[in-house]
């Protein structure tokens, strides 16, 4: 009787709680902002009622609610007061409220050790829970709480769960060893290793995902790790999470260049082979054939399948082994020029767009054939930013040829006279004078249409210094044949009095250039730019003062040329009037550097030292830098692919990560290099045995660490009925602990035991006598039932 009571109460309470749910599910999707309401409404005494309650709906309420407090950064709420009410709740068996506490103990865990600590004992029983999720769960709370004194018991733990059957809670174990390196990095790093080991060898794509990011974060230096592993990982590289094979890409380039043979470069002529250069664009053959080890080819292939993915670091990752390992001819044929370009193009993140431009700029600077299909596709849109502008302007400087030349000084001159934006502008005066250095003709051509736009009003004072640089640049490389020109800028001197400063220093300056083969402008020049002396910028004033010192010191040398054997005439020369007023306003100039450039000037021609002042004036300057995509970066340099990727402008991220990597000069060491595969960790095998001992013996070989339990059977039962070791472990209240009516009857309950832990055992002797055991303990009425269910056990086996 009291049973049928039982069961009716507990079905009438089970109806109840789905009527609410399902009331609270109808009412979230009538209003977003019910459940909402109905929170704030808690007050904190009921909260702290919901937090004791016995109904597991109950405690999420007042859990949410919690938690809502936590993140919304509300005060009124003491969440901190809550602790013992919350930690007590791990018990529950509701994954939804295990969550919720082990998110409270993340938070405040470190506040009150003491009674985190309380909470341990309860999060290790759930490594044993039945859903692997509770398990993981368990692991991640475990390795979040950050005191001292429980790391010891988390490496513990994860030893256990190293072997778990699910690959989920192996999953969280490998993000647990990445914890607890930041945490004790120095003190248990062997136990570490070993743990890692286990992790690599696992069969499942999802683990090795997570394993990789942890040998990248923790042991990068230690590439022997994967030495067993390379052509497993190879085979499931494209299975892996996109975000591991960022991770793994970079660790295999750098196990390829230690000890994989270095590929070997035969030409298809004369047969002549050599190793494959440290530089990528080094090989002096037209036609060659390459020779890679069979690993390195396997590498190769199972990249080649990335070249689809939707990650753009996975594209750039994977170019960039392409950059480190293989031929140019390799990389063109990879189809991974494409990838970038598809990225580049259809990509709507503006800082993925500028990341792939900035690796496709460093590719360029290597190999400007790999992107020279597609050069339109680096003409400026009107919806793109001054820095994606740039970095395609910039990339577009290395990819000009004689066939394409005349497109592309078309596109740059409408920039120039159509783009508002002063960067946009000036990279594109920097790309014409890439431009200009194919041929005189078309150098001739920029100079002029590039003057002619300084004549332009109210020009930004930056975009008119860039075209001062150019001009500066292009002039110096051959001036006699541009004198034209020359003279329109003397034009634009007096014309354009509002002259930026920078800009009209470096036309000064290009005029004392000339000096040496074009004299007789240049005191012209400098008579009609003395007047305005005191009002121009401290630049212009600068060279003033050195466009006098030089024509004086060419006057004198030009004296001596005529066979004049008299000292040169200081009073009645013009040139050397007006160095004589130049000098004197120099000197009294509010800028130091004026004002000592002055007297170090005239200290050389008043001591009689000519020769010197020749020598200082008259010595041939280099040309001037453009400003391009690389810093001060040679020609020479960029046509034979020894450019050093850190001179370049870009991220720093960008710079580290296509770092050039030198193979391995020890030949002996990749000389007898042999891959001997590892022994694969496949724990899928023991899913349906998880809490009995057979899996440890059944897969002794393969479980590095086993989870041992506690006792001979800890059996989970999918009803809800908990076997002698659950029930030690069974919290009971107060309302049970005093009643004189047990809550379910115990012999129907322990036959329902013995059929479970038989159906699940794989004929364990010791299993077998557990329960009969058990049945021996029990009173002489029951002694028929506990015969039945031994004997329904032993028909069963």
């Amino acid at each position: 009787m009291v049973d049928s009571i039982s069961r009716i109460t507990s079905a009438l309470e089970s109806a109840r709680v789905i009527t609410l749910e399902a009331a609270a599910v109808a009412s979230s999707k009538l209003s977003e902002s019910s459940y909402t309401h109905y929170s704030q409404g808690i007050a904190p005494e009921q909260l702290r009622d919901l937090l004791s309650s016995r109904n597991p709906r109950e405690v999420k309420d007042g859990l949410r609610r919690l938690i809502a407090v936590i993140a919304s950064g509300d005060n009124s709420i003491d969440a901190e007061s809550y602790f013992a009410d919350v930690v007590k709740n791990i018990i529950f068996n509701d994954a939804k409220v295990k969550m919720l506490v082990c998110i409270y103990l993340q938070r405040f865990a470190e506040r009150d050790t003491n009674l985190a600590l309380l909470s341990i004992n309860s999060l290790q029983k759930t490594l044993s829970d039945g859903n692997p999720d509770t398990r993981s769960l368990s692991i991640k709370a475990l390795s979040d709480i950050k005191v001292p004194s429980l790391y010891p018991i988390v490496l513990h733990t994860l030893k256990k769960a190293v072997s778990d059957p699910s690959a989920t809670v192996r999953n969280e174990v490998s993000y647990a060893v990445l914890k607890l390196f930041i945490a004790q990095n120095e003190d248990i790093e062997d136990e570490l290793i070993v743990l890692l080991k286990d992790l690599l060898s696992d069969a499942d794509p999802q683990v090795i995902s997570s394993a990789v990011l942890v040998l990248k974060e923790c042991f990068p230096e230690k590439l022997e790790l994967l030495s067993g592993h390379f052509r497993y990982f190879c085979n499931v590289l494209h299975e892996l999470d996109s975000w591991s094979q960022v991770a793994l890409i970079p660790l295999m380039i750098n196990y390829t260049k230690k000890f994989i043979p270095r590929p070997t470069v035969v030409d298809t002529s004369s047969q002549e082979s050599i190793t494959l250069p440290d530089r990528y664009n080094e090989i002096k053959f037209p036609v060659y054939d390459v020779m890679n080890h069979p690993d390195l080819d396997l590498f190769f292939r199972s990249l080649e399948k990335l070249v689809y993915s939707s990650n753009a670091a996975v594209i750039v990752a994977s170019s960039n082994a392409f950059l480190q390992l293989a031929t140019p001819v390799q990389f063109k044929k990879s189809r991974f020029p494409q990838a970038l370009m598809r990225v580049v193009s259809f990509s709507a993140n503006r800082g993925i767009q500028i990341s792939v431009l900035q690796t496709v700029l460093l590719l360029s600077s290597v190999d400007s054939t790999l992107f020279s299909p597609y050069i339109k596709k680096f003409f400026v849109l009107p919806s793109d930013c001054p820095t994606v502008g740039s970095l395609k302007m910039k990339i577009l400087s290395f990819l000009i040829n004689e066939s394409n030349v005349k497109m592309i000084v078309k596109e740059l001159k409408y920039i120039i006279s159509a783009s508002g934006m002063p960067a946009l502008v000036i990279a594109a005066t920097n790309s014409l004078a890439e431009c200009a250095k194919l041929s005189p003709g078309w150098e001739a051509h920029i100079i002029k249409d590039l003057v002619s736009h300084m004549e332009v009003d109210k020009l930004p004072s930056s975009v008119l210094g860039s075209y001062v640089d150019v001009i500066r640049a292009l002039v110096q490389r051959s001036p006699q044949r541009h004198l034209s020109s020359i003279m329109k800028l003397a034009e634009v001197l007096e014309t354009r009095k509002s002259l930026d400063d920078k800009a009209k220093a470096g036309i000064v300056w290009l005029f004392g250039e000339i000096a040496g083969f074009e004299y007789k402008i240049c005191p012209d020049v400098l008579r009609k730019l003395v007047p305005g002396f005191a009002y121009e910028g401290p630049e212009t004033r600068r060279q003033i003062l050195l466009l006098s010192a030089k024509l004086l010191s060419y006057d004198i040398d030009n004296s001596k040329v005529e066979g004049s054997d008299e000292q040169y005439d200081f009073d009645n020369s013009r040139i050397a009037q007006i160095y004589k007023y130049v000098l004197y306003l120099a000197e009294f100039d509010e800028e130091f550097d004026i004002r000592d450039r002055a007297r170090t000037i005239s200290s050389l021609f008043e001591s009689g030292k000519h020769e010197i002042a020749s020598l200082l004036f008259q010595a041939p300057k280099p040309t001037p830098r453009v400003a391009l995509a690389l810093n001060d970066l040679n020609e020479e340099e960029i046509d034979e692919g020894q450019c050093d990727f850190s001179t370049f402008r870009l991220d720093s991220s960008v710079l580290a990560h296509h770092k050039m990597i030198p193979w391995n000069s020890k030949e002996e060491e990749t000389s007898e290099y042999v891959e001997i595969p590892a022994t694969l960790k496949d724990y899928s095998r023991y899913k349906k045995s998880f809490s009995s001992e057979a899996p440890n013996r059944a897969g002794s070989r393969s479980f590095a660490s086993s989870l041992e339990p506690a006792t001979p059977s800890s059996n989970i039962s999918s009803t809800g009925v908990t076997s002698r070791q659950g029930k030690k472990y069974r919290l009971q209240t107060l309302d049970e602990f005093f009643s004189d009516i047990p809550t379910t009857s115990n012999a129907s309950r322990k036959k329902k035991i013995v059929l479970q832990e038989e159906s699940t055992s794989e004929e364990d002797d010791s299993d077998e006598a557990e329960p009969s055991d058990e049945y021996q303990e029990d009173d002489s009425d029951e002694t028929s039932t506990s015969s039945l269910s031994s004997s329904s056990a032993t028909d069963l086996v």
